[in-house]
């Protein structure tokens, strides 16, 4: 806005003059308004500061915590699956030998045991530790009854 000189000047002001007289006459009404009740406010403590030594503490132990430990290493993975199949081979090979000893199932039954609980590294595990494709009795391999030993 133009900066007002001369005549125009001295007309603004009687305008502006005019209009504060007018604001003055009037008596102005107030209307009520409810109020809100007031609420009560909740301070809250300031925690205690802690010392630098037990900062230091909460942070080495904190980073204690980070490495797996042997057993969760053995449940994931390859390995778990590993773990899960020879498991299973080894339970079904013990309730088979208390159940019906000597069966010519007991071998198969296992390594099915295994191929269903630890999958197909699981299987393929259980079938090497107990002796291979020969403990089957396939590709012309027999089942091997257990030898006795003589004693002196």
């Amino acid at each position: 806005m133009a900066k007002l000189k001369g005549k125009a000047k001295a007309d603004f002001l009687k305008r502006m003059a005019k209009g504060r007289k007018a604001a003055a006459k009037k008596t102005k009404t107030k209307t009520k308004t409810k109020r809100k009740p007031k609420t009560k406010t909740v301070i809250k403590s300031k925690p205690k500061r802690k010392s630098m030594v037990s900062r230091r503490k909460s942070f080495t132990r904190r980073a204690r915590r980070g490495g797996k430990t042997i057993g969760s290493s053995l449940k994931t993975g390859v390995i778990g699956e590993v773990v899960k199949g020879i498991g299973a081979g080894s339970l079904v090979n013990v309730v088979m030998s208390r159940v019906a000893p000597n069966s010519s199932i007991t071998p198969i039954a296992s390594t099915g045991a295994a191929f269903l609980a630890g999958g197909l590294v699981g299987g393929a595990a259980n079938l090497v530790l107990s002796g291979g494709l020969s403990q089957l009795g396939i590709f012309g391999g027999s089942a091997s009854a257990p030898q006795q030993e003589f004693g002196v």
